[in-house]
């Protein structure tokens, strides 16, 4: 028996061996590992016990994939089958029908596993490839004033998976945020009635959809609404587009800048109704401190065109911090300012803390 196991163990190994790819080089050693792409000159193979290597294909002497691979070439469909490095430096793809086919080495601007390619290339359902956190919130104050304070948020943003070739794509973002406190004054002597109540509510939601038509141009569309009775605003809705850019991009950070023209109406309690156009400024930011801590701000600026020296402007900074792969605790701050409310606060600044679900 402990011939029996210890034999078919190295078959398995044998057979895993084999079914890898080789690369051989023109030093003579050999390379075995599952292709992983070939981009700019550069043949990456992933090995078990050294990961991705990166092999300049200038020191490549032969090399075959017997698996299925996309061959794209800038301008053409991409060519699918297995692949040979001929004699000549040229590449040769077999199709699945037989028909083989004949590529100059610099043609192809990338070759990569079919399975590979199809999964990043498959555009996402409407429902699908969604990226965020949940928030929620709540604070409870007892004594001679009694407040009640509920938060929620919900920031998202969609987009395709990152491909080895760029290609234009669209980018999702939506936003939502809600705010509801209740608190009620009550007298310093017994028998301690109510004097006084007051209750707010905040509600922003906005949508932006971005057209990215390089790695970090894009063009934008977006529509808001905003609900801040503290400001004595039943309702203000902006419409608006222009051009924003990816300044930083990375595992680490991102930070990017936009610009755009805005249509603002506006209705306030008292019956005031406002139109006018707004330039808007913005940024955003998001920097992966750790594994578990990240902080996430942005910031959009509203001068009016149309009644000079009025502005508003929107922020938030969430800093969070995760507990597990999911859970998370954070802390916030939003500010929603308008210069010119025809009652109320200039300022609705909200400070909150809380649980939420990141997806």
């Amino acid at each position: 028996m402990k011939f029996t196991v210890t034999s078919s163990l190295a078959l398995i190994c044998l057979a895993s061996i084999a079914r890898a790819d080789v690369a051989t080089l023109k030093n003579g050693d050999r390379v075995t590992g599952d292709l992983v792409m070939i981009k700019g000159g550069t043949l990456q193979l992933k090995t078990t016990n050294l990961g991705v290597v990166s092999i300049p294909m200038a020191q490549v002497a032969t090399y075959s994939v017997e698996k299925p691979v996309a061959v794209i070439i800038k301008g053409q469909e991409p060519l699918y089958g297995t692949l040979k490095l001929l004699p000549s430096g040229e590449w040769q793809v077999k199709a699945a029908n037989g028909q083989a086919q004949t590529i100059a080495a610099a043609k192809p601007e990338l070759i990569m596993p079919q399975a590979d390619y199809e999964k990043v290339e498959q555009p996402p359902a409407v429902w699908q490839a969604w990226k965020g956190a949940a928030n929620l919130g709540y604070s409870l104050q007892n004594g001679n004033q009694q407040t009640d304070t509920l938060t929620t948020s919900i920031a998202a943003t969609r987009e395709r998976l990152e491909t080895p070739i760029f290609e234009p794509h669209w980018r999702t973002h939506f936003d939502f945020t809600t705010l509801f406190s209740h608190a009620e004054q009550k007298s310093l002597t017994p028998p301690h009635t109510i004097t006084s109540t007051v209750t707010s509510r905040t509600l922003t939601a906005d949508l932006r959809q971005d057209y990215l038509f390089s790695a970090a141009n894009f063009l934008f569309v977006f529509g808001q609404a905003n609900h801040v009775s503290t400001q004595d605003l039943y309702l203000q809705q902006t419409y608006g587009g222009g051009m924003g850019r990816d300044v930083v991009k990375n595992a680490r950070t991102t930070f990017s800048v936009l610009g755009g023209l805005t249509y603002v109406q506006e209705k306030f309690f008292n019956g005031l109704n406002t139109r006018t156009a707004q330039i808007l400024v913005g940024e955003a930011l998001g920097e992966q401190f750790t594994k578990r801590l990240r902080l996430d701000h942005y910031l959009h600026f509203y001068p009016d065109v149309i009644h000079g020296g009025q502005y508003r402007f929107d922020t938030s900074a969430v800093l969070s911090f995760k507990l597990t792969t999911k859970l998370l605790v954070n802390a916030s701050v939003i500010d929603l300012y308008l210069s010119n409310p025809p009652t109320g606060e200039k300022n609705n600044i909200t400070f909150s803390t809380g649980i939420g679900y990141s997806f």
